[in-house]
């Protein structure tokens, strides 16, 4: 026997001369399944997801408001009081994908030098007030701090980045 004859008896070779074209691949009923699979797995993480970005976008407001304190803070320490407001700090101007920060007037604090910086809140845009929770911080005279969050849903169903407490 000669080499040739001996490769096109092999069992491989037979197997690919014996497939008849149109045999390989995936049928229809296959990509059928897969394509279903994908469907319900995308339907399933899409609202997961949603989930996540507000979670996100609650907790950049909350460190905004935590940070907006501290510069509060560091306003009314220093000699500098020409500079004084809040309007001028980075945080405050920061962006906060939703939110609007906001110092409160009335803060109870009156004998700070900056009104109303010691007590600042975190406001959801209108297209999400429905659906995300108002944050609120305040420095206590006692240095402790007050955080409380509205919960917009009047079922109690609990809104991105609010404990079940409404404390965060």
């Amino acid at each position: 026997m000669t080499i040739l004859e001996n490769y096109l008896k092999s069992k491989k070779v037979q197997k690919t001369l014996s497939t008849k074209p149109g045999e390989e691949g995936f049928s229809l009923i296959e990509l059928v399944v897969v394509i279903a699979v994908l469907a319900i797995l995308s339907a399933v993480a899409i609202p997961a997801f949603n989930g996540v970005q507000a979670n996100a976008r609650a907790s950049a407001a909350k460190n905004g408001l935590v940070n907006v304190i501290k510069e509060c803070i560091v306003l009314d320490t220093d000699n500098d009081l020409q500079n004084d407001n809040l309007a001028n700090s980075a945080t405050y101007q920061g962006e906060f994908r939703g939110y609007e920060l906001e110092p409160l007037a009335g803060s109870g604090n009156t004998d700070q030098t900056i009104g109303g910086c010691y007590q600042v809140q975190a406001t959801p845009d209108q297209a999400r007030s429905n659906t995300e929770s108002v944050f609120t911080i305040e420095l206590l005279p006692d240095g402790s701090t007050e955080r409380t969050c509205t919960n917009p849903d009047p079922n109690g169903a609990v809104a991105p980045g609010c404990s079940t407490a409404l404390t965060w």
